[in-house]
């Protein structure tokens, strides 16, 4: 009995805080970095911002590429289409999910790079990194892409379930691993 109240107290305690936070606005949640939260809950707000608020729904996508969750951002990008800055949103959200596929292909099926040209994404470190693909300044071991610049060495290599890993190398140690699903 003892053992069943605890576990009743620790689960109380552990959801608590998920109720804490559904009644936070959506811009207190971003402010304290709530990302994760913010991303998972995407379809509520999708449901209550669509065709209404794209600056707040361009803030729920941005929830997830923070937590390099590009996949999921795909459902932001499907209904930012009524402003200039949400179509644009949109874009960049589908030129990092396109980077990340051709990548895949890449490391899968070694794909021809050379007549593919998309924009340079620079606040994104997929998208820095696939820039020097783009330009063939790569190169192939194994089942990993290799790119040398300077002193850092990156490592892009895919998962069992097809996520994009990009390991930052300084000095041959791991300094930084980085999904992206």
């Amino acid at each position: 009995m003892k053992k069943i109240l605890v576990l009743v107290i620790f689960f109380n305690f552990l959801f608590s805080g998920q109720d804490d936070l559904k009644n936070k606005s959506l811009i207190e949640l971003f402010n304290q970095k709530y990302y994760t939260y913010i991303c998972d809950k995407r379809w509520k707000f999708i449901n209550e911002y669509n065709n209404k608020r794209e600056d707040l729904l361009s803030l729920v996508a941005y929830s997830c590429l923070k937590k390099r969750y590009i996949t999921p951002a795909l459902d932001l990008a499907k209904v930012l289409k009524v402003t200039k800055e949400g179509r644009k949103n949109a874009t960049y959200i589908v030129t990092l999910f396109l980077m990340k596929k051709l990548i895949m292909q890449l490391l899968n099926d070694d794909l021809n790079m050379g007549d593919i040209k998309l924009p340079t994404i620079n606040d994104n470190e997929l998208g820095r990194l696939f820039k020097y693909i783009q330009d063939g300044d790569y190169e192939k071991e194994g089942n990993s892409i290799i790119i040398n610049l300077h002193n850092k060495k990156y490592k892009i290599w895919m998962t069992k379930r097809n996520n994009i890993v990009i390991d930052t190398l300084i000095n041959g140690q791991l300094e930084k691993r980085e999904y992206y699903w």
